[in-house]
């Protein structure tokens, strides 16, 4: 689905698009494209009346471009507090700071989403310290948020919404920095999980991407080896597979994306020698160990043959 598509199917269901983008609107992403299932996820959330949603799923699977594009789509503002290890409670909240003539304060964005009704997005939410997290917990049940500083008394308006993204708490999978969440912050959100898309929808998302540069036969049978490449990486991942030789890295949809983009430079002006492996390198395996980089370029040379 693109934008429009995602529009109407919005407004078909009573949730009608904003004449305008605000300040806050993600920008479009043209090329971006929707999976129905998940318009179908996010306009039933909408519809349902929950505050938190949270949406699970390995690094590059594209939770956070969808929030995004979805709010872009129907030109919803989208507060987007910086989140850390570091975070603390006032970082979202509102604090004093300095100010000319002395301090003042000022309330933080999910606060500042809290009063007007807004959707606010927490990106690599179990990053934050379980305090942090728990303390959102009577927000999350639309509960009022008092403010000691100020003496205000702030009630969640109508339309207000908290996305939370997590990659998995899992060492053993690459993740690292990842808190085990509360259960009590866990029950409190609306949660999908999300994994990579199909062959079928994510072939065309590279063939677009090769199609700038390429003509459609050979954007298509490059993006059609591509994610036979990435699909193979990741079914040797060592997050999939039990084998002692397993990847240590797998392969993304984000950095998917990235190996057809950089092929459309250097495959066409850039003028690499051999672009899909160059390209790949700069994307993927320079990251990797040279067990994991050898076996991937082995399986490239597999699936591209001579062109590899």
């Amino acid at each position: 689905m693109n934008h429009q598509e995602v529009r109407e199917f919005c407004e078909a269901r009573g949730i009608m698009a904003l004449a305008q983008p605000t300040q806050f609107t993600p920008k479009i992403k043209p090329d971006f494209s929707f999976r129905k299932e998940h318009v179908v996820e996010l306009v039933g959330f909408f519809l349902l009346g929950e505050i938190g949603m949270m949406l699970r799923g390995p690094s590059g699977c594209g939770k956070t471009a969808l929030v995004e594009q979805f709010h872009g789509a129907i030109n919803y503002p989208l507060l987007q507090p910086m989140t850390h290890a570091r975070t603390e409670a006032p970082d979202l909240n509102g604090q004093i700071i300095p100010s000319e003539g002395g301090f003042k304060y000022v309330h933080g964005l999910l606060v500042q989403a809290a009063r007007y009704g807004l959707s606010v997005f927490l990106d690599e939410y179990n990053v934050m310290d379980p305090s942090v997290t728990t303390s959102l917990n009577p927000i999350l049940e639309g509960g009022k948020i008092d403010i000691p500083e100020t003496g205000e008394t702030i009630f969640p308006k109508e339309g207000f919404r908290v996305f939370a993204a997590c990659n998995p708490n899992d060492k053993g999978l690459g993740f690292f920095g990842r808190n085990e969440e509360d259960a009590s912050n866990k029950e409190r959100f609306w949660v999908v999980e999300f994994g990579y898309p199909t062959p079928d929808q994510e072939v065309p998302i590279v063939s677009t991407i090769l199609k700038s540069v390429f003509d459609d036969s050979t954007a298509d049978s490059y993006a059609q080896k591509m994610v036979e490449v990435a699909n193979r990486i990741r079914q040797q991942y060592m997050g999939e597979s039990g084998a002692a030789d397993a990847l240590e890295v797998t392969m993304s949809t984000r950095t998917l994306r990235r190996w057809a983009k950089g092929i459309t430079v250097f495959g066409g002006q850039g003028g690499a020698a051999n672009p899909i492996t160059f390209t790949l390198a700069r994307a993927l395996t320079n990251n990797a160990p040279r067990e994991s980089r050898d076996a991937i370029h082995e399986i490239v040379k597999d699936i591209f043959g001579a062109t590899a």
